[in-house]
């Protein structure tokens, strides 16, 4: 104080100064699938800055200022982990930010119930449910169950496929819900873990199952068709299996799948296509992709149109296609009858280049009636065999040769002989040829016993050509 005159003078007070801003306490968060809200404890401030971020060390942080202790943070990503903190703001000065607080967002959905539902040698199939309403899936498949390299499918249905894998290797599945831009709407399934199977083997035959009206059909056709199953076959090529009618009113092809059973079919099954030459086929194994078939070229001049029949197969334990080709040449030893033959091995391998593109695996079946023997002399041969196809008979270190032979001295036409012939040079008029694969097994089926002769009815005048092949 200052006296002045007996007067008492106050000095001038200094400016108040506001108190520094406090640290926030109660930091509190909830959150959802895309939103959170984040309050706290006021205190003594003006205002609030908030930063949030998927790093602790708040990398790429999102800034906001607020004047009250609430905010509401919108655009999350689902299932993600995000670290908040506030500063309190007083005037121009900042406190400290407050603790780091750690949220998860949440889900719009459960994670998918997945199940790997079947695999190949070379494909795994997953499927999976969800209560996600059109909705897409990424699913992803690795090695391992820690996904770090692998394959990543996105799809909108509740399944996917996988394929070119390893044979016996094994593999993890996963899927979750997604939204636009792959946003992840729910969790991570459980991996399911599988091992892909081995190289599955493929059984394929010829038999010429002789006419109905030749014979007695009602003693043979319980034969012909327990023939057929007891080899294990996943197609076999028919001929002679005609469209007339034998007892039951039904066609003789149709009476053959008919004593099959519910998992055989027919590639075709209208009466005029194709005529005799039917492929048949085991549908539990096989699916049909595509069926055709082509007139022989002059076949009719000998008395009887022929086809040459083709099939896409893809077999299911592999997801592997390749095409089956059936045909019945024009008969007879007549020297005029040879080149016809000839000419139509000649459209056989057209077919085969057309309807194989030249990618497919192919297996031609059928009863060529070219009784030539195994050389150069044999027109039918020496164009199936110059276009690239394979013997499986030739004693030959080479892709397609048969690695095991059984009755392979018996000849294809038995001529209803009990006690069948076996001469190891004798000719085949009915053969299996294919482009280069492994044969692991050729067979001449005939049931016989310990004296080589038939034991019961016998099925046909032919006898089946029985193949085990691995498609490539």
């Amino acid at each position: 104080m200052l006296a002045t005159g007996g007067a008492i003078l106050a000095r001038p007070a200094g400016p108040v100064r506001d108190p520094a801003p406090v640290v926030p306490r109660q930091v509190l968060v909830t959150s959802e699938d895309t939103t959170a809200t984040a309050t706290w404890a006021r205190g003594a401030a003006t205002g609030f800055r908030v930063q949030y971020s998927k790093s602790p060390d708040f990398t790429d942080a999102e800034t906001q200022q607020v004047a009250r202790n609430r905010l509401a943070l919108r655009s999350l990503v689902p299932g993600t982990t995000y670290f908040l903190r506030v500063a309190s703001l007083r005037g121009d000065k900042v406190s400290r930010p407050s603790r780091l607080v750690r949220f998860t967002t949440g889900f719009s959905y459960p994670a998918p119930r997945l199940v790997v539902g079947s695999t190949s040698s070379s494909t795994l199939s997953p499927r999976w449910a969800s209560d996600a309403k059109k909705a897409k899936y990424e699913v992803q498949l690795a090695r391992d169950e820690s996904f770090t390299k692998g394959r990543t499918k996105i799809v909108s249905k509740q399944s996917a496929k996988f394929t070119d894998l390893r044979y016996k290797a094994t593999y993890s599945v996963r899927v979750r819900v997604i939204g636009k831009g792959r946003v992840p709407l729910s969790p991570w399934s459980a991996p399911d873990t599988r091992k892909t199977s081995r190289k599955a083997p493929l059984r394929v035959a010829t038999f010429n199952v002789l006419k109905s009206a030749n014979l007695n059909w009602g003693a043979r056709r319980i034969a012909v068709a327990e023939t057929i199953r007891s080899q294990g076959l996943d197609v076999a090529g028919l001929q002679e299996a005609t469209p007339a009618t034998v007892a039951g009113g039904v066609r003789q092809y149709m009476d053959i799948v008919r004593l099959l059973g519910p998992d055989w079919a027919l590639t075709e099954d209208s009466t005029g296509a194709t005529g005799e030459a039917r492929t048949v086929y085991n549908r539990t194994r096989l699916d049909l992709v595509s069926q055709g078939y082509e007139e022989v070229a002059g076949s009719t001049r000998f008395g009887v149109m022929r086809y040459i029949t083709w099939a896409i197969f893809e077999q299911k334990s592999t997801s592997k296609q390749f095409v089956f080709i059936n045909t019945h040449f024009v008969t007879s030893k007549v020297r005029n009858r040879f080149p016809a033959r000839t000419a139509a091995a000649g459209q056989l391998v057209r077919v085969a280049k057309t309807v194989s593109q030249g990618r497919l695996p192919v297996i031609i079946a059928g009863d060529f009636n070219s009784a030539g023997y195994r050389n150069s002399s044999n027109g039918v041969y020496r164009t199936i065999t110059g276009a690239g196809y394979v013997d499986p008979l030739i004693v030959a270190d080479r892709l397609g040769s048969a690695e095991k032979r059984i009755n392979a001295d018996l000849k294809s036409v038995n001529k209803y002989a009990r006690q069948p012939r076996r001469d190891a040079s004798a000719p085949m008029i009915d053969n299996v040829f294919v482009s280069p694969m492994r044969v692991a097994e050729w067979e001449t089926v005939a049931k016989l016993d310990g004296n080589g002769r038939v034991i019961g009815t016998i099925p046909s005048d032919h006898n089946m050509i029985r193949l085990t092949v691995y498609l490539p």
